[in-house]
């Protein structure tokens, strides 16, 4: 083990090479699977939680007349958008575990090209989540990867994702995975 003037030690952990403050970290054993199976949404229900908890700090409402829902209204209304579109074949989403737990999950709709451009068709990340316990862990990347990888299989080469603009902590993670700005989304909404 090597340390350097920051006070960060520097080891090899099999082939990940790991940085820690004085202290020499395991990194935890991720498994990842893919599913299109409506009966798997279950077990990403703690994660989903999870991101509307973290939402609620970054977004707590869409202005004074639209608070938050709660977490089983949240879940039952989503719920029903994920088994809408894993009615389409090239809808997926991976799931992340560790030590026997869902920690995040990541999901996907596949779409045709925009028709003012020249693209192929572009995927969608609907939602990626990391439970709180594991954020800044690499697990986001590693659903991000996986995501890509099976994107790949089906020679799908874009990817679209929509972060709410006040969670500058996930501009920052799509930056750095490649991603920039491309549109903006507006909400209104009118008095009844």
């Amino acid at each position: 083990m090597e340390s350097d003037s920051t006070g960060f030690s520097t080891f090899v952990a099999g082939p990940i090479l790991c940085l820690t403050q004085g202290v020499a970290a395991e990194k935890p054993t991720t498994s990842l699977r893919y599913s299109s199976d409506p009966a798997d949404l279950d077990l990403v229900e703690p994660a989903w939680n999870a991101l509307q908890e973290h939402h609620s700090t970054v977004v707590p409402s869409l202005g004074d007349e639209t608070p938050p829902r709660g977490l089983a209204d949240a879940w039952e209304r989503r719920r029903a958008k994920y088994e809408g579109w894993l009615a389409d074949p090239e809808t997926f989403f991976v799931i992340a575990e560790r030590d026997g737990a869902v920690a995040g999950y990541a999901f996907l709709t596949v779409a045709p090209g925009f028709a003012a451009w020249e693209t192929g068709s572009i995927a969608n990340l609907e939602t990626l989540s990391v439970v709180s316990a594991q954020r800044r862990s690499g697990l986001g990347a590693q659903l991000l990867e996986a995501a890509w990888s099976r994107l790949a299989e089906r020679d799908i080469c874009e990817m679209a994702i929509t972060a709410a603009t006040s969670n500058v902590d996930s501009h920052r993670f799509y930056e750095r995975h490649g991603f920039k700005q491309a549109f903006v989304v507006y909400y209104g909404k009118r008095d009844e």
